[in-house]
C-alpha cells in the first residue's frame, strides 16, 4: 500500500496514462480528411480506425493477465513503450503499410485500462479505490475531446505526422510519471504452472470475430471472407472456452464468470455497450442530416463534432461521482442511477422536439454523463469481486466484451436506421419513424440494464467488507 500522501501524485501518473490511450483512440478522427486526400482510398484508410481497436481489444485480458502475473507497473510501462514506437513509426511513415504497422502497435494501449485498474487497488486503501478509479477514468472524456480538439487543430496547423508525434510524446509523458510516482508492483507468481496454451487462441480469435462486426458491412455480411473470419474466430473461442473450463490454471480463466458480480457487471457492460454507447453513431447521423428530413439538422461535419464536445467535459464529473456512490453505497446503486440518468437522456427524444443545436447538445450531456457513470462502476465492481492475482485480466475482459457488444450495437442501431427511410433524388436518409423506433429499442435495452443491475450482491460497498 503507498504511502496517503503520494496517493494524488500516483492515480495523477495513471490519469495520463488513461489520457494518453483515449487520445490515441480519438485523434485518428481529426486527421481521416487528410489521410485520404493523402492515400485516396477511405475504406483502406478506416483500416487506421478498425484495426487499432481490433488490436486493442484482442489482446486487453492477455497483457492484463500477463500485468497479474509479472507486475502491472513494469508491464504498464512496456505498453507504453510499445506505443510510443508505433506512434513514431506512423509519424514517419511514407507509404500507408508502415503507417498501418505502426497504429496497430499502437493498439496494444487498449490495455492501459485494465492495467492501471489493477494498479489502483495495488496501491490504495479499499474504501478509496471506487472513486479513484471513477477520477482516472474520467481521463477517458479529457483524452477523447483532446484527441477532437486538439488533434484537428495539429492537422490543420502541420500534417497528420504531427498527431503521431503528439501521440509519442503523450507516452513518453505517462512512462515518466509512472516511473516516478507509482511504486514498484508486488509479482504475484502462480502457485500453479500456468497453463500458457489456453490462451492461445483467446486473442485471435477474438479478433477474428470483431473482424466480422467491424467490417461485414463493407465487405458483405454474407461473403465467404467475413463469414470465414467469423467462423474461424468462434472455433478459436470455443476452443479456448473448453481448455480454459477444463485446465487447472488457465492464462484466461472464463470461469471466474461464475461469480454473480463479474457476471452482472459483464451483462450490465454488454447491454450498455449495444444501446447507449451508440451515442456516437446515432447523433452524428442525425446532426449532419439535411433538414428537408424532418429529423436532421443539417450540421456541418465540424459543427456536428463541436456539439459533443461539451458532453466530453461534463463527463469528466461523471467517473468520479460513479466512483464515490460505489464507494458509499456499493455498486448496485451506483449502476442504477448511472443507467437512469442516460435513459433519460434518451427519454427526451419523445419529451422534447430534437429541432435545436442547443437541444441537442443539452441532451448528449445528459447521456454521455449517465453512460460514463456507468463505464467508470462496472470495472470498479468486478475489480472489487475479482481475485487479487487476476484484477487486470478479467477487467481486460471487461474491454473485449464491451468492444464486441459496441460492434453488435452499431450493426442494430445502422439496420434499425434503414427500416424507413425519405429520398431525394439519389439521398437517402433515415425517417423520423426510424429514429422512434431506433430511441426506442436503445431505452428498452436501458432499461433492461438497469434491472439486470438489481442482480448485483447488496454489499458491495468497500465499508461493508472484510
Amino acid at each position: 500500500m503507498s504511502d496517503r500522501r503520494n496517493l494524488p501524485l500516483l492515480i495523477g501518473a495513471l490519469w495520463v496514462a488513461e489520457v494518453t490511450g483515449s487520445f490515441e483512440t480519438a485523434m485518428i478522427l481529426a486527421a481521416l480528411k487528410k489521410l485520404i486526400e493523402d492515400f485516396g482510398n477511405p475504406a483502406m484508410v478506416g483500416w487506421l480506425i478498425t484495426g487499432y481497436l481490433i488490436v486493442g481489444a484482442a489482446i486487453a485480458a492477455v497483457v492484463g493477465r500477463l500485468g497479474d502475473l509479472f507486475g502491472r507497473r513494469r508491464v504498464l510501462i512496456v505498453v507504453l513503450a510499445i506505443g510510443a514506437i508505433g506512434s513514431l513509426i506512423s509519424a514517419l511513415s511514407t507509404n500507408f503499410s508502415v503507417l498501418l504497422a505502426g497504429r496497430l502497435m499502437q493498439g496494444v494501449t487498449g490495455a492501459i485500462l485494465p492495467l492501471c485498474i489493477g494498479l489502483v487497488h495495488e496501491n490504495m486503501p479499499k474504501d478509496r479505490a471506487p472513486m479513484a478509479i471513477g477520477l482516472m477514468i474520467s481521463g477517458a472524456s479529457i483524452g477523447t475531446a483532446a484527441g477532437l480538439v486538439v488533434g484537428g487543430m495539429i492537422v490543420d496547423q502541420f500534417s497528420w505526422h504531427g498527431i503521431f508525434f503528439t501521440s509519442a510524446g503523450l507516452c513518453v509523458t505517462a512512462m515518466l510519471a509512472i516511473l516516478a510516482f507509482v511504486p514498484v508492483s508486488i509479482r504475484r507468481p502462480s502457485t500453479q504452472a500456468v497453463d500458457w496454451m489456453s490462451g492461445l487462441a483467446f486473442a485471435p480469435g477474438v479478433a477474428l470475430v470483431l473482424v466480422y462486426f467491424s467490417m461485414g458491412k463493407s465487405w458483405g455480411w454474407g461473403n465467404p471472407m467475413p463469414l470465414g473470419a467469423l467462423a474461424l474466430g468462434v472455433a478459436l473461442v470455443t476452443w479456448w472456452v473448453r481448455r480454459s473450463l477444463t485446465s487447472p490454471n488457465p492464462l484466461i480463466a472464463i470461469r471466474s464468470f461464475a461469480d454473480r458480480t463479474i457476471a452482472v457487471g459483464g451483462a450490465v457492460t454488454a447491454l450498455v455497450s449495444m444501446s447507449t454507447l451508440q451515442i456516437t453513431v446515432f447523433f452524428s447521423l442525425l446532426l449532419q442530416a439535411p433538414a428537408w428530413t424532418v429529423a436532421g439538422l443539417g450540421l456541418t461535419a465540424t459543427v456536428a463534432g463541436l456539439a459533443k464536445l461539451p458532453s466530453n467535459l461534463s463527463s469528466t464529473f461523471a467517473g468520479p461521482l460513479g466512483g464515490w456512490l460505489a464507494g458509499r453505497g456499493g455498486g448496485r446503486i451506483a449502476l442504477i442511477v448511472g443507467g437512469l440518468i442516460t435513459t433519460a437522456g434518451w427519454l427526451l427524444w419523445f419529451i422534447v422536439d430534437i429541432d435545436g443545436f442547443a437541444i441537442a447538445v443539452a441532451q448528449l450531456i445528459i447521456i454521455s454523463f449517465g453512460a460514463t457513470m456507468l463505464f467508470s462502476v462496472a470495472p470498479t465492481i468486478i475489480a472489487q469481486a475479482s481475485p487479487p492475482e487476476r484484477i487486470s485480466e478479467i477487467s481486460g475482459m471487461l474491454t473485449v466484451i464491451r468492444q464486441l457488444f459496441l460492434g453488435i450495437g452499431a450493426q442494430m442501431v445502422t439496420t434499425l436506421l434503414a427500416v424507413d427511410v425519405v429520398r431525394r433524388g439519389d439521398e437517402i436518409y433515415p425517417s423520423p419513424f426510424a429514429y422512434d423506433l431506433t430511441v426506442t429499442v436503445i431505452v428498452g435495452i436501458c432499461l433492461v440494464a438497469i434491472l439486470v443491475a438489481f442482480a448485483l450482491p447488496r454489499q458491495l460497498s468497500p465499508q461493508e467488507q472484510p
